[in-house]
């Protein structure tokens, strides 16, 4: 694949957080079948963003030297293309949560009731199912993986899935309208809202702002403000491909690439 840093995506970008590392490959349980970093059929292509064209990022005139930087020091950065419910589900748990705690969380929820796929004599569990996760007890999802005052949202959010809740459809709405149905879902407010647009249904404009993305927004662009103005000037600075922008910024700021 095309300057695709796996490690850097799959693992460090806080973007996904069930991948595992066996034998030299990064593999996971997605949608009940194994993916791997090295598979190349149409499902993996997609997953892995491969046919994006990332190099056109930096084509853009008025970038300024931080957004240049940050792009191109991470050059194999992709933002993946999810299944809209694993993201869904990834990203209400990762609310006022941290990475290490986000990914204990996940592998909890999927070895008790996600399926199960092996690679090289381990298994790997993927998420589960919204009928199965509406079932679940919400002491059960406190108490044994960790989900704290999300297992509600976890449990009501995966009910209104079953009950019809549009979240395929959202794909084919425009970004605002997909941010604005997906906000009627409990646990999702603005931020978890722009992840699921942004990671699970292929709105690349999408702008997540969290502590970091508020402190760089303020500090290389001298945006202040609400979340929601930095979000639309985000959209204003860099367009119909915000998202993608965000995630190497995000990245630079948060690992120290660049200094806040």
């Amino acid at each position: 694949m095309r300057d695709f840093d796996s490690a850097l995506t799959l693992m460090d970008s806080a973007q996904v957080f069930h991948f595992r590392y066996i034998d030299g490959v990064f593999a996971a349980c997605v949608q009940g079948r194994l993916l791997t970093e090295m598979d190349e059929d149409a499902f993996a292509k997609n997953y892995f963003d491969d046919q994006r064209d990332y190099g056109c990022l930096l084509k853009k005139n008025d970038l300024n030297d931080n957004t240049r930087r940050a792009v191109s020091s991470l050059p194999g950065l992709r933002v993946l293309n999810q299944p809209a419910w694993e993201a869904l589900c990834a990203f209400i748990i990762s609310a006022n949560n941290n990475v290490k705690r986000i990914r204990l969380t996940v592998g909890l929820m999927n070895e008790k009731y996600g399926e199960c796929v092996e690679y090289h004599g381990e298994r790997i569990y993927g998420f589960p199912s919204p009928k199965v996760l509406s079932d679940v007890s919400e002491d059960e999802l406190r108490r044994e993986i960790r989900c704290g005052y999300r297992a509600k949202y976890l449990i009501e959010t995966a009910k209104m899935i079953e009950c019809g809740f549009p979240l395929e459809e959202l794909r084919d709405v425009s970004y605002e309208e997909c941010r604005k149905r997906l906000m009627e879902l409990p646990g999702v407010g603005g931020k978890v809202a722009d992840c699921v647009a942004l990671f699970g249904l292929g709105h690349a404009c999408a702008f997540p702002v969290d502590v970091w993305v508020k402190r760089l927004m303020e500090s290389w662009f001298g945006v202040t403000g609400s979340n929601e103005h930095m979000r639309k000037e985000a959209i204003r600075i860099w367009g119909e491909n915000a998202g993608l922008y965000q995630q190497s910024l995000f990245h630079a700021a948060r690992t120290g690439l660049i200094e806040v």
